[in-house]
């Protein structure tokens, strides 16, 4: 159980008081500070000393003057290695050498010696990103250029690379690394599932920033943009932030650097190759004797930066910027050669009104087995054709640093994204003009403004215009068209031409972001407040069915222009405004060089939730105990708010709209029952002429087509954005010269999750257990009403009332509706331990009544009721890339994370087995891996070793629960997610690996539940497999002068070809062991339950060079 929250209001007040009595500001993540002491060789504080701030790239310089305590102080400087000059009358300059990272802040204290003494100097700071940050308050890492470049990514996506740190997880149902098996239709992940999770806060909880402008997908949970891994600097990770500055997250944070021109020209190429014949067949290829996928993957383009220069013949234009204005851009193309497999049947007569390719050959013709009468069966062929589903992608980065003074400078940032993906799971019976493709366009124009208004005031603005407009959808605007196949050999399954639509969209995005922020000094405190704005505008069209569909019952039916169904859907376009306003002030207070306080407070407000009371104070500390900045002890604690996601608002307020004209939906008008299918066709045949479509003026519509009645959804009126609440302590220490240790403690309670539940859902009258006890206390009528139609029960043998048993009538057919005679009256027996689906009807009819609205069927709410927790020890060690005897050098990053994650629910829209009781849900996570360990590193070999470069990523993980269903609804609440009866002890359900034999004791204490009960087995109760991968990148450079280098790699991923397997996005069902189960079932359930069905993918390897001058 989770403690009740306390209220935020004593929190708010106490940090008002603080804020009132100090000056407050924000620990800058993005940027970096540099301050510290000027004193004289007796150790007194030399006051109006001048220092100097160069950074290396572009010799762009800043300055300060000490005050009368000889403090001084740099903020918002830009990430990279400075050259930092201490200069005063009558002393001799002194320079330091350091190395900084964004969000760092580097203490120095500088001794300036007089004249004479010593005429210059130096000294090399060990200021890198493996000493510790003695005022950082919050719990990260970043991943510096060097790992970005060397680090072997499969994906070649820059936010994977946060899977090398510790307390990060992949997101529930996640498909991320599985293998692309042949011929395969897995489940995806769910679009808002996210795309990592942070310190056991939700996948979809965290907010993703380049160069900290916004770089969210609020409707899908991912990233708007991923720019090409040659544009990236640094990656940084902030897992439980302290900082008011930023929000929108309940989660972390994750931002990438892009890198910047510096005085130099100076550019790259690159090209990396991937080809099947390099890489290891699947376990499931291998298992059923297929050969490996066709594949060719390059991924190719360059980078260039430098001084913009326009040269004379510009004319007027002509212009040097050498040491104001530099550049940076850079492009990637992607293309993956690949093929997708059509093996189906088609008709061989063809069908004028609708033509189809004709079959590829005669050898196997066959008449299939039946037609609709009169319609003669169709005579089929095959049609086997690899139809090219190539991918294409290109990534474009350009990034301008302009500075207009030296108090005064901008940076312009332009990204451009552009995807074509027709890449197919599996083609099977879909015909090409079937196949969908998936688009995505984005586009973001940004500006960053940084004034130094004077020493010790500075103001930042930021501006970003983006537009995204993804879409999935097959190419023709024919409506589609499905035939079932009636093969007499035994292929199955159903034909699909014309086209599809089966989850196609089209959605277009716009956003306009606005920061400003003013940073300033006072003695020991650093003062920082601003606000944000975005405006977000969101069309989403579903086009499913838009179209128009028709069924066909068989091939004959399709010859003969007579559809068993069609269905077509209007009105499908959703648009959602949403306003986010946020501002936050925050103090950083220095008592003493080895103690740091920073608190502030932040409110955020989002217009499309009516949610006005997200104010969110934060507290931070650093204190280093032996004041030689080589340990620190950190704690922090804070509130946080989650942006609200705009798929799921789009769910419920779609519904409200969208209308639907769907044949198999018509009543006769005379007795009310829902047509026959002969009716069905009749109809269709007077009124729709194939393949024509309708319109939503046509009377058809005008009159048949209904809303969502038998289900919708709805937002709950006290909806507001989920957050959590995080604390957080640790330890950072330097053991010795380049070696660093740290150890943090994390606890994250997620708060007022969205959830789902169903709020027509019957309600048990009192005195009853459960639904089961409600329907054996007696008998339920079943008498035909005015126009002939039973409510319950309305086959030609029922009877007038209903009773329900909990044993068969009939012991040999369980799943039969009995019948008895008692006083004259007919009574039907219904068996509520079958397994039929008219068992499941006429008990679901029975309770009808017992609905809050009885006329309508499913509705499900979106409400503010999900709760987790998690606690998570984390043990780090770290080396830096350093020099040793023999030319070996290595940095290494080794973590290891102890956890535990509780939950009531996996995602955003998860249902709990009671409607609405989420409290009986919570269970460990589908995230919860009690143990997870990660390394990675850069190993420079010696030159009696090839002067090789080996960087490897390996990570191992204990075993992740998963959760078993029924597949169906027993419990009689509209919702197909329960779970069996199971009678021994849950920690012996565990995954099974292929062929191994499956438990018939185990099998044994599973039950289905009683139609009206619910099962009694816990969510999650499952173990399954653990995580291994281990990667590997192998690389040489090549000298060619003096001003170039080539360097040739060789990635190779899953090294070992490890079968590690995983459950991917699938459901385990617990089925197939109903009392009249046939055979084919049994066995096919026996080989799967259980058992994954999905790998990781096998040894890939990938050629690689660069060429860099």
């Amino acid at each position: 159980m989770f403690p009740s929250p306390s209220h935020k209001l004593w929190l708010f007040a106490g940090y008002a008081l603080l804020a009132a009595s100090q000056m407050v500001s924000s620990q800058d993540l993005d940027d970096v500070s540099l301050r510290g002491r000027v004193r004289d060789a007796h150790g007194s504080v030399v006051v109006g000393a001048t220092v100097t701030a160069t950074l290396r790239d572009t010799a762009r310089a800043r300055q300060a003057v000490t005050d009368e305590e000889g403090r001084f102080s740099l903020l918002e400087l830009e990430p990279g290695s400075y050259i930092v000059r201490a200069a005063a009358p009558g002393f001799a300059t002194a320079e330091i050498a350091i190395e900084t990272i964004a969000g760092q802040t580097v203490e120095l204290d500088i001794a300036l010696h007089p004249v004479g003494v010593a005429a210059e100097q130096t000294v090399v700071a060990e200021t890198g990103p493996y000493v510790p940050d003695v005022s950082r308050t919050v719990i990260g890492a970043t991943v510096t250029r060097e790992e970005v470049e060397s680090l072997p990514v499969q994906s070649r996506a820059p936010y994977d690379l946060v899977f090398t740190l510790s307390n990060v997880t992949e997101p529930p149902f996640s498909d991320r690394d599985l293998a692309e098996d042949r011929d395969s239709n897995p489940r995806m992940t769910p679009e808002e599932a996210g795309l990592f999770a942070l310190s056991g806060g939700p996948a979809y909880s965290n907010n993703l920033t380049i160069e900290g402008f916004d770089n969210n997908d609020d409707r899908a949970a991912r990233e708007r943009f991923q720019p090409s891994m040659e544009s990236v600097e640094e990656v940084q990770i902030i897992t439980n932030q302290f900082a008011a500055e930023y929000g929108r997250a309940s989660g972390g944070r994750v931002n990438l650097r892009v890198r910047r021109g510096t005085n130099e020209l100076r550019g790259k190429l690159f090209d990396f190759f991937r080809d099947e014949s390099l890489e290891a067949n699947t376990f499931r290829n291998n298992a059923r004797g297929l050969k490996r996928l066709p594949l060719q993957r390059h991924d190719l383009g360059f980078a260039v930066g430098g001084p913009v220069m326009l040269p004379r013949f510009a004319g007027p234009l002509r212009y040097n910027g050498l040491g104001r204005t530099y550049f940076f851009l850079a492009y990637e193309f992607n293309t993956v050669l690949d093929s997708t497999l059509i093996d189906t049947l088609v008709p061989i007569q063809q069908n004028p009104r609708f033509p189809l390719p004709p079959p590829t050959t005669l050898v196997g013709r066959r008449l299939e087995t039946e037609a609709t009468p009169p319609n003669q069966p169709a005579e089929l062929a095959p049609f086997v054709d690899r139809v090219s589903t190539p991918s294409r992608k290109h990534e474009t980065v350009l990034r301008v640093d302009h500075e207009f003074s030296q108090r005064h400078s901008g940076m312009f940032l332009y990204q451009h994204g552009r995807l074509r993906n027709r890449r197919q799971m599996s083609g099977g019976n879909r015909l090409r003009e079937a196949f969908q493709t998936r688009y995505r366009a984005s586009d973001a124009l940004a500006y960053a403004d940084t004034r130094l208004l004077t020493p010790k005031l500075i103001n930042q603005f930021r501006a970003q215009a983006s537009r995204l407009a993804p879409e999935e959808h097959a190419p023709s605007s024919r409506p589609v068209v499905t035939i079932a196949l009636n093969d007499p050999l035994g292929r199955s399954g159903t034909l699909v031409a014309g086209s599809s639509s089966l989850g196609a969209t089209l959605r277009r995005e716009a956003r306009l972001q606005l920061q400003d922020s003013l940073t300033s000094t006072r003695g020991t405190h650093t003062f920082k407040t601003g606000g944000e704005l975005q405006l977000v505008r969101s069309a989403f069209r579903d086009l499913a069915d838009l179209a128009g569909t028709y069924s066909f019952a068989s091939a004959g039916d399709f010859l003969a222009n007579q559809p068993s169904r069609f269905r077509q859907s209007f009105q499908p376009d959703s648009v959602q405004r949403n306003v986010y306003l946020a501002f936050f002030a925050q103090d950083e207070w220095r008592p003493a060089n080895n103690f740091t306080l920073s608190f502030g407070l932040r409110y955020e407000r989002e217009t499309i939730i009516a949610d006005g009371d997200n104010w969110g104070p934060r507290i931070g500390i650093a204190f280093d105990p032996t004041k030689g900045g080589k340990m620190v002890l950190r704690a922090g604690a804070g509130i946080f708010y989650n942006r609200a996601l705009l798929r799921t608002i789009d769910d419920f307020t779609l519904g409200t709209r969208r209308l639907i004209f769907d044949t198999d939906l018509l009543r006769d008008p005379a007795t009310g029952r829902a047509l026959t299918p002969a009716q069905r066709r009749a109809f269709i045949a007077a009124n729709l002429n194939f393949p024509e479509t309708l319109t939503l003026s046509s009377p058809l519509v005008q009159r048949f087509a209904t809303s969502e009645t038998g289900f919708m959804r709805r937002l709950d009126p006290n909806l507001r954005i989920p957050e959590s609440y995080q604390l957080s302590f640790g330890i950072e220490r330097e053991i010795k010269r380049g070696w660093m240790i740290e150890a943090n403690y994390a606890w994250v309670r997620g708060l007022h999750l969205w959830r789902e539940f169903n709020a027509n859902a019957p309600v048990l009258p009192a005195g009853y257990s459960d639904f089961t006890a409600y329907l054996l206390s007696r008998d339920f009528p079943n008498f035909r009403d005015a126009a002939g139609v039973r409510p319950l029960y309305d086959a030609s043998t029922a009877g007038e009332f209903i009773r329900f048993m909990l044993t068969p009538n009939d012991p040999a057919n369980p799943n039969s509706i009995g019948r008895i005679v008692e006083a004259g009256v007919p009574i039907s027996l219904v068996n509520l331990n079958g397994t039929s689906q008219t068992a499941l009807e006429i008990a679901h009819a029975a309770v009808n009544d017992l609905r809050p609205d009885p006329t309508r069927g499913e509705i499900e709410q979106l409400a503010s009721i999900g709760n987790s927790s998690y606690r998570g020890l984390t043990l780090e060690t770290r080396h830096r890339l350093m020099g040793a005897k023999g030319g070996f050098s290595f940095t290494l990053r080794a973590s290891y994370t102890l956890s535990k994650l509780i939950s009531d629910g996996e995602l955003n829209t998860s249902d709990a087995l009671r409607p609405g009781d989420f409290r009986h849900e919570l269970a460990r996570s589908l995230l919860d891996r009690r143990h997870r360990f990660a390394l990675s590193g850069i190993f420079d070999l010696p030159a009696w070793l090839g002067r090789l470069r080996l960087a490897p990523i390996l990570r191992l993980a204990s075993s992740a629960p998963f959760n078993i269903t029924l597949g169906a609804d027993r419990n009689l609440d509209d919702v197909d997610n329960d779970r069996p009866n199971f009678s021994d002890d849950p920690a012996s359900i565990r995954f099974r690996r292929p062929g191994e034999p499956l438990d018939q004791k185990l099998v044994q204490v599973f039950s289905l539940p009683t139609i009206g009960s619910t099962g009694n087995l816990p969510r999650n109760a499952g173990t399954g497999p653990a995580l291994f991968a281990f990667d590997l990148n192998i690389a040489r450079v090549f000298r060619l002068g003096e001003s170039a280098r080539l360097q040739a790699l060789v990635e190779c991923d899953n090294v070992l070809n490890k079968t590690v397997f995983s459950f991917g996005a699938e459901f385990i069902n617990f089925n197939a062991l109903g009392a009249n189960a046939t055979p084919e079932q049994r066995s096919a359930f026996k080989d799967t339950f259980l058992v994954p069905q999905r790998t990781l993918r096998p040894r890939q390897i990938r050629l690689g060079l660069r060429l860099e001058f």
